[in-house]
């Protein structure tokens, strides 16, 4: 597990780590402050990362799942906050090169505007009667048709109204993808592509714990009128939104790698205190004690087993493309190991740090509000447990099935 191995996947991350270098300057004031940190995302753009994962037939810079693992991590070292609303952008595109399942000529242009303007654009589904759209439901958002005449044929545009929450990057959004309940007797929800505009109202309401710059506010859509060419899809409301169920790798393992770039900033706050501080009483580092050491090591190994999981499911994705389907559970398991090992890699920080580490002054207070949101995002312990047990058991009945195979023959 020895990252960066190629010059590509060096150049992408030596790209990010001086963009994080910036954004940690200004993570500590937008976190207090609770504000977007609107010229992070100018720099972003400046360096073309939105064309991290657009295709090079468009211009993009093509990057595969893991290459784009390596960077959201390098990112959150720098601000969490940051690497996780950007994520959002990066896991939609990303996920929608690969299946290219979208209107062709859509996902072209979005595609060129990411390259050419760093568009951004992420999927906005939360709402507050919903929940999380990942275990399926009608939304309250609704789409009518509009027919040319009363002729009730194809419809010449849709209209859109609604209120989602939970919307990432909002207030630097180009264009939110957004399902809504089919006014026409279908029963069915369809995604559409709304840019933004007047007919969007972001009401400013994220005033989180932890993650605080993420902009990720109300969004209300004020008849929204859009062209039937910006429909990407309708299905039934019992399945769960493609956006963010667990079979998308591209959510999963991205949003998965910003905990761990927290974690690993915390990690390296720790020991570099732990090399300065020197007590009185002591005489000498902290770092040279055995007990800070184990505590520093703990940490190591947490995310040294979170980085390994984590890269390698990534890397299976990329290089077995036949065998995705069987990837579905090791998804799932990299989301609950890295998330948790994450969080607990920035406990044993913070005690190595002691009580100094619960002062504002300190980036370490921030690190451990930051990295317990990975706790809720999809797939989340609770349904990740069952599922694996699930796994186990069709395991066991299939190896015995086998066996009991071979004793008939």
């Amino acid at each position: 597990m020895l990252y960066p191995r190629t010059e590509r996947q060096q150049r992408f991350i030596a790209i990010a780590r001086q963009l994080a270098e910036n954004f940690k300057a200004r993570a500590a004031l937008h976190d207090h402050e609770g504000s977007f940190p609107h010229e992070n995302f100018d720099e972003l753009r400046r360096a073309g990362l939105p064309a991290l994962v657009i295709p090079e037939e468009f211009g993009g810079w093509g990057a595969t799942l893991l290459e784009s693992v390596l960077v959201m991590e390098t990112l959150a070292v720098g601000d969490g906050s940051t690497a996780l609303s950007f994520t959002m952008h990066v896991q939609v595109m990303g996920s929608a090169a690969e299946a290219r399942s979208w209107p062709e000529p859509l996902f072209a242009r979005l595609c060129c505007e990411s390259v050419e303007r760093g568009a951004l654009i992420n999927a906005v589904a939360t709402e507050p009667r919903l929940g999380s759209p990942s275990r399926g439901g009608l939304p309250d958002t609704t789409a009518e048709p509009v027919y040319t005449n009363g002729v009730q044929d194809a419809p010449d545009a849709w209209i859109i109204n609604g209120h989602k929450n939970f919307a990432s990057l909002s207030p630097a959004l180009d264009y939110f993808i957004i399902p809504a309940a089919v006014v026409d007797g279908s029963g069915q929800v369809a995604r559409f592509i709304v840019p933004a505009g007047d007919h969007i109202e972001i009401d400013e309401t994220w005033d989180a714990m932890g993650m605080r710059a993420t902009g990720s506010h109300d969004v209300y859509l004020r008849n929204a009128r859009v062209t039937p060419d910006l429909m990407i899809g309708r299905s039934d409301p019992k399945t769960s939104d493609p956006t963010i169920s667990m079979g998308n790798a591209w959510f999963t393992l991205t949003v998965s790698a910003v905990y761990l770039g927290v974690a690993q900033a915390a990690l390296e706050f720790a020991v570099d205190y732990a090399q300065k501080r020197v007590p009185t009483a002591l005489g000498k580092p902290i770092a040279e004690l055995e007990s800070i050491q184990r505590r520093l090591g703990e940490a190591e190994l947490a995310l040294t087993q979170a980085r390994a999981l984590l890269y390698s499911v990534a890397n299976d994705w990329d290089q077995l493309p036949e065998r995705r389907r069987d990837l579905s559970p090791l998804l799932v398991a990299a989301k609950v190991t890295t998330t948790n090992n994450a969080i607990l890699a920035v406990d044993h920080a913070l005690r190595v740090v002691g009580g100094a580490s619960m002062a504002r002054s300190l980036p370490l207070e921030r690190y451990y509000r930051d990295v317990r949101a990975g706790l809720y995002h999809p797939v989340v312990d609770d349904q990740a447990f069952p599922i694996l047990g699930r796994v186990a058991m069709q395991k066991v009945a299939a190896k015995q099935k086998e066996e009991l195979a071979g004793l008939q023959i």
